[in-house]
C-alpha cells in the first residue's frame, strides 16, 4: 500500500489513516470493549499487514508489515487506550458509516493518563512458505501520546506478504516482552468489485449526494470491508460484513464531497482478531506473568479514482 519517499503510495503506507496509524487493536471475545482484570496488566503485541492493489492502472501491487508491544495498566480500556495513543484507527463498526468529524470525536473520547511506551521484542519476523522476512527495529519519535520503538519491513515488496497464504509472526524476545510465535491465514484480495453495477477497472463516475453501491465476490463470516472516498479535504468511511459481497454508501455521505476532477476509491478486506480463527499463540519460555494478549490484522486495499459529478 511504495514509490520514493513523499511520494503518493509511499504516504499511504505510512500515514495515519484518518490521523490514525496503520493498526487497530481489538480485544479478546470479538473485539468488545473490555478493561483486563485488576492487578492484572496486560501485554499487547499488535501486529498489521497491509497490501495495496490499483485496480486501474495495473501498477505493481505493495505490501508493508507493522509491529509493536505495549504494557498496559490494569484498569485500561484496551480499545480506547490504544485509539487515544494512535495505534487503532478510528473505523466504523461492522456495520455503518462515519466522516472525518465524527472519527476525531472517537479519537478524543478517552484522553490518555500519561505516553505509552512502545517495547523491544528482540527480533520479530514473518514466515509465509518458504520466505522469511525480518522486521526493522526503528525509534518512534516522541508525540506526547507514545514512544518507543516499532518493528516494520525493510522495504514495500509485495512478494514476501502475499493474501490467501498462511503466516507465520514470531518474536525471540526482550526484555518484558516473552519470546512467542503466532499463526494465521491472510484473506485473499477483494474480486469482482462493481461501482454503480460497472466493473470497477473502467473507473465509473460517482455522483455527489447520490447513494454509491458496490458489489464485490462474498468474503468469510467475521470479516468486513471497509469503504473510503476521500476527494483531499473530505474522507468518508463505510463498513459492511464481508459475507454480504454489497453495501451502499448513502447520499446524504457522498454529498460531503466537493466538485473535484476525481475521487480516490478504496476498499479494505480487514480481518482481525485478539486470535484469528484457526491461529495459536505460544510463549516460547511458558511465562504468561503479563497476559498477553496478541493481535493480528491483514488490511488488503483495492484503489481506483472515480470521476466525480
Amino acid at each position: 500500500m511504495q514509490r520514493a519517499p513523499g511520494s503518493e503510495r509511499g504516504r499511504f503506507f505510512f500515514r495515519w489513516r484518518l490521523a490514525a496509524p496503520l493498526l487497530a487493536l481489538l480485544a479478546a471475545c470479538g473485539g468488545a470493549d473490555v478493561a483486563h482484570p485488576e492487578g492484572s496488566d496486560s501485554l499487547e503485541a499488535v501486529l498489521s499487514i497491509e497490501r495495496i492493489e490499483d485496480a486501474v492502472h495495473g501498477e505493481a501491487p505493495a505490501a508493508s508489515a507493522m509491529a509493536q508491544f505495549v504494557i498496559l495498566p490494569s484498569d485500561a480500556d484496551v480499545q480506547a487506550t490504544l485509539s487515544a495513543a494512535g495505534l487503532r484507527s478510528q473505523l466504523p463498526e461492522r456495520s455503518g458509516c462515519m466522516d472525518q468529524a465524527e472519527a476525531a470525536l472517537r479519537a478524543n473520547r478517552f484522553p490518555l493518563r500519561e505516553p505509552l511506551e512502545l517495547l523491544e521484542a528482540g527480533e520479530v519476523s514473518i514466515q509465509v512458505g518458504e520466505v522469511l522476512t525480518r522486521l526493522a527495529l526503528n525509534s518512534f519519535p516522541p508525540s506526547g501520546s507514545a514512544s518507543g520503538v516499532i518493528y516494520t519491513t525493510p522495504d514495500q515488496s509485495a512478494a514476501p506478504l502475499p493474501p490467501d497464504e498462511s503466516y507465520a509472526i514470531r518474536a525471540t524476545g526482550a526484555g518484558n516482552v516473552p519470546p512467542f510465535s503466532i499463526a494465521g491465514r491472510a484473506p485473499a484480495m477483494l474480486a469482482d468489485i462493481t461501482v454503480g453495477g460497472v466493473p470497477l477497472e473502467r473507473a465509473p463516475q460517482l455522483v455527489a449526494g447520490q447513494p454509491l453501491d458496490l458489489t464485490w465476490a462474498e468474503g468469510s463470516s467475521g470479516d468486513r470491508v471497509v469503504v473510503e472516498l476521500t476527494d483531499g479535504e473530505a474522507t468518508l468511511v463505510c463498513s459492511f460484513p464481508d459475507e454480504d459481497g454489497s453495501g451502499s454508501l448513502p447520499g446524504s455521505l457522498t454529498a460531503q464531497l466537493r466538485p473535484e476532477p476525481t475521487v480516490r476509491l478504496s476498499l479494505r478486506r480487514i480481518r482481525e482478531a485478539a486470535q484469528p480463527q484457526g491461529s495459536e499463540v505460544v510463549l516460547e519460555d511458558g511465562r504468561d506473568s503479563l497476559g498477553l494478549e496478541t493481535m493480528v490484522r491483514f488490511d488488503f486495499e483495492v484503489t481506483a479514482l472515480l470521476r466525480a459529478l
